[in-house]
């Protein structure tokens, strides 16, 4: 990704998020999330952030972002694994495509790796169940909708 991905990223992954959990999230949380905000925070990423993590963009061939990833270095105190799988966000229309499992080889390759996700999002624990990721027992409150996440790690993968 780069500094000037960062605005369509941010209406991205609003858009991820709003689609992701309409039924699911307190619409007064959804309706606040600001596309310049996140924006922000994925420009800081890319800029700031330490330069062996990952700040990845998928975008199609008229250049319009589908998704993204990131990772790095865990931010848990009690970390299972030194590696952080922070997201992956991927709009509706490509879901099934292979967009996520090619972002997911990107940001986090055949390492081990830790993750979060909504104790809600049924789809993406199953997609990482798929990559190898089981959960650790380890939970916490998501920040803002206080919706329950459950951290999800995987070992390191044999070579293919």
């Amino acid at each position: 990704m780069r500094v000037e991905d960062a605005p369509a990223a941010g209406v991205v992954h609003v858009q991820v998020w709003r689609e992701t959990y309409a039924a699911d999230m307190p619409a007064a949380f959804l309706a606040a999330l600001n596309p310049t905000v996140s924006a922000e925070k994925i420009r800081m990423r890319v800029e700031v952030d330490d330069p062996d993590a990952r700040v990845l963009v998928a975008v199609d061939e008229d250049g319009e972002v589908l998704g993204m990833a990131t990772a790095g270095v865990t931010r848990d105190a009690d970390a299972p694994t030194a590696w952080e799988l922070y997201s992956i966000n991927t709009v509706a229309l490509v879901h099934g495509s292979g967009l996520a499992e090619r972002l997911l080889s990107a940001a986090i390759g055949s390492r081990a790796a830790s993750l979060w996700v909504l104790g809600i999002n049924a789809r993406a624990q199953a997609f990482y169940r798929r990559h190898g990721f089981v959960a650790d027992g380890a939970t916490k409150v998501h920040e803002g909708s206080g919706l329950p996440e459950v951290r999800m790690v995987r070992g390191p993968q044999p070579p293919s």
